[in-house]
């Protein structure tokens, strides 16, 4: 088995400067250190976490305390955003994944104490109020895609309001005046501030709002309906007055957008536009035309959350920024100016 000590022979360093190496590399001079690490890499030698963490009373690890994200298309992003600045840092991640088992909960805390995790990522599937989190002791911590009210915690959120203006301004534009907003739940935040930030952007553009539609696609649990969101696209489409552009709460539901469309012989984008949230390229780039989303910024959240929290470890004191991180605009096909101006 390697060691430390072979490490140290392959070297020609002593053990104590193999150990510099690898527990406070920046005291080692620069062709010392090149060294050393190549003799490491050569014999496949990996550090002892737990006898490192002994001698200097930090882990290198980090807890990532979910509900259900690990299996939500790319929700798997902010674990990434997070592993990538854990990585900067040579420390780890280690995932517990409730499945929405509050059962399971004690089981991964005590699997977090075991393994001495400096810190926890708390992140919820979608933008929601999350005081489960907040009622744990869980030492340093962040929440991520998720908010709490019990607790004086970091908090970095998806910037929703500003999607909802930014599809708006998108949208108007174009001249579309009469715009179709379908919903996801209704009394969820994204559904919420989405709504706001359309508002602002007839606002800002001098338009009334009065003329344009607001109607959920998604009533009754937080599982998604394909028949119930193309029941609500087609009863959209039927209207006399039917609107010019569909905003949809995600590109699934713009998915049944599309269907409705087909169905009563309407051509997108030159009959309506169609504009989607998330970014989800299974639908955003598999559609035709390719669909005109908002790209939820998962990665880049994960990423500032786990600065966020390591920060926060470093002050050794807790901290109530609320970070929100803004999603782009991805411009596709399926937009197009107003018909009515289209012909004019």
């Amino acid at each position: 088995m390697t060691t430390i000590r072979t490490v140290a022979a392959r070297a020609g360093v002593s053990i104590k400067t193999v150990s510099r190496v690898m527990n406070e590399p920046d005291t080692v001079a620069v062709a010392t250190r090149k060294r050393v690490l190549a003799a490491a890499e050569e014999l496949n030698f990996v550090p002892d976490q737990r006898a490192r963490a002994m001698r200097s009373g930090r882990s290198g690890v980090i807890g990532f305390l979910t509900d259900v994200i690990a299996t939500t298309p790319y929700s798997v992003d902010i674990i990434r955003g997070v592993e990538d600045a854990l990585a900067d840092r040579d420390m780890s991640l280690l995932i517990g994944n409730t499945e929405n088992r509050p059962n399971d909960l004690p089981r991964i805390l005590r699997t977090f104490r075991a393994s001495r995790v400096e810190g926890v990522v708390c992140a919820a599937m979608y933008h929601r109020q999350a005081d489960e989190f907040g009622s744990l002791n869980l030492g340093p911590s962040v929440l991520v895609n998720c908010y709490t009210t019990l607790a004086r915690v970091p908090t970095v959120l998806p910037d929703d309001e500003e999607g909802g203006h930014v599809i708006g301004a998108h949208l108007l534009s174009l001249h579309h005046r009469r715009i179709a907003y379908l919903t996801l739940l209704p009394g969820i935040e994204a559904t919420r501030l989405r709504l706001a930030g359309l508002r602002r952007a007839f606002a800002e553009a001098g338009v009334p709002f009065s003329d344009n539609i607001v109607t959920p696609a998604q009533t009754h649990t937080a599982h998604f309906d394909q028949v119930e969101a193309f029941a609500a696209a087609r009863k959209l489409l039927e209207l006399v007055d039917r609107p010019t552009a569909i905003f949809c709460g995600n590109d699934e539901m713009a998915l049944q957008v599309y269907n409705a469309a087909a169905a009563l012989g309407l051509r997108i984008p030159d009959e309506l536009s169609v504009v989607g949230y998330d970014d989800y390229r299974l639908f955003s780039e598999g559609l035709r035309p390719a669909l005109t989303t908002v790209a939820l910024p998962y990665q880049r959240m994960g990423r500032v959350a786990a600065d966020l929290l390591l920060q926060s470890i470093a002050d050794g004191e807790p901290s109530a920024e609320v970070i929100r991180v803004e999603g782009p605009l991805v411009h596709r096909a399926s937009t197009a100016v107003a018909p009515a101006v289209a012909v004019a």
